[in-house]
């Protein structure tokens, strides 16, 4: 019985450390261009989650985020037979989240993700990597459908 406690008490520790932590180091910038490459949209520091743990805890128990941040998934890690979704548990700040592919074309967006939703997020294919940022902000830059995100995680920047 002592040492399930042990256990449990350890469990705890990770997890408060992980959900109180309000921001870590930033990873990388990731800069948002039309199209046609003409027009920088935004850039934004994001950190990195690259690894099941940080891809599974996201931002999850953020209280929030600085505006032009935002945490980058690198789905490639995934086991290639596996579905990919998004949900909010445990998330507490509403977010954007931009669905992106091989090549760093944006082929969905889904916007306004609320607090604590457990509702899947599924798109019609398989992300490479997924891009959650504070909600609006989408908006506010003007990020579109077949946009590029250009970054070293996706080998275009």
């Amino acid at each position: 019985m002592c040492k399930f406690f042990k256990i449990l008490t350890v469990m705890l520790m990770v997890l408060t450390s992980a959900c109180s932590q309000e921001k870590t180091p930033t990873g990388q910038e990731v800069i948002v261009v039309s199209e046609d490459g003409n027009t920088v949209r935004c850039t934004f520091n994001v950190e990195i989650a690259d690894t099941q743990e940080k891809i599974y805890h996201g931002l999850m128990g953020r209280t929030s985020i600085d505006e032009n941040y935002g945490m980058l998934f690198d789905i490639s890690i995934a086991p290639k037979d596996s579905d990919i979704a998004f949900w909010m548990k445990d998330t507490l700040i509403p977010l954007d989240m931009i669905f992106i592919d091989d090549n760093g074309a944006i082929y969905f967006i889904y916007q306004n993700a609320q607090p604590n939703d457990v509702t899947p997020i599924y798109t019609t294919k398989r992300p490479r990597a997924v891009l959650e940022v504070n909600a609006g902000q989408v908006e506010q830059f003007g990020i579109k459908i077949g946009d590029i995100v250009k970054t070293e995680i996706l080998g275009n920047k």
